[in-house]
């Protein structure tokens, strides 16, 4: 296993710094501290390694924001300590969303599906959030889903801001104020 987080670590720098196409195995592998050939033990092709840092990065998440929410009382507390985690996370690995973004191509229908599976999971959690912190008016599945559509979707959009375009927010003002408009909307 260090083997492997070695790899893919010394992967996510190289293919961040050379892109995809410019990425050398045996770069890598230098990076890596081990010889070429024993990347192909953990990993079957270059590709195979680009697509398994994106997967291990968004399992990552997922299991970080379950762990980093539990204690949490309150749907307000709760969604700004996912903004504020999701900021955080997203900033620490950034790398792998711009790799993502850069090499779109390399994100076949395949990991489409396991990508969309997964955000899934994470929009399934923060509808479950939703539901058991507000009030139990009738309402269905649906709205409680929407609303965690809407309020992911607010959040990946400042992030990105921030990954993509080096804009500088101050973490705790932007979460209370989108936590603010996702729950009393804009005034």
């Amino acid at each position: 296993m260090e083997k492997r987080s070695s790899i893919l670590e010394a992967a996510v720098s190289i293919f961040s710094r050379e892109g995809y196409p410019n990425a050398r195995m045996q770069e890598i592998a230098t990076k890596a501290g081990i010889g070429k050939g024993t990347i192909y033990q953990y990993f079957k092709s270059k590709k195979h390694l680009f697509q398994q840092i994106i997967k291990e990065g968004i399992d990552l998440y997922a299991i970080s924001l379950k762990n980093e929410i539990k204690g949490y009382a309150g749907l307000e507390e709760i969604l700004k300590k996912i903004v504020r985690f999701s900021f955080s996370f997203m900033e620490k690995h950034g790398d792998v969303l711009r790799m993502i973004a850069s090499h779109r191509i390399l994100v076949d229908e395949s990991m489409m599906k396991w990508i969309y599976d997964r955000k899934n999971k994470v929009i399934n959690l923060l509808s479950k959030i939703i539901d058991e912190n507000t009030e139990k008016t009738p309402r269905n599945f649906e709205d409680t889903n929407l609303a965690a559509h809407c309020f992911f979707g607010m959040m990946i959009s400042v992030i990105q801001e921030k990954v993509f375009h080096n804009r500088e927010f101050n973490v705790e003002e932007v979460s209370d104020r989108l936590v603010s408009i996702f729950l009393h909307g804009y005034k």
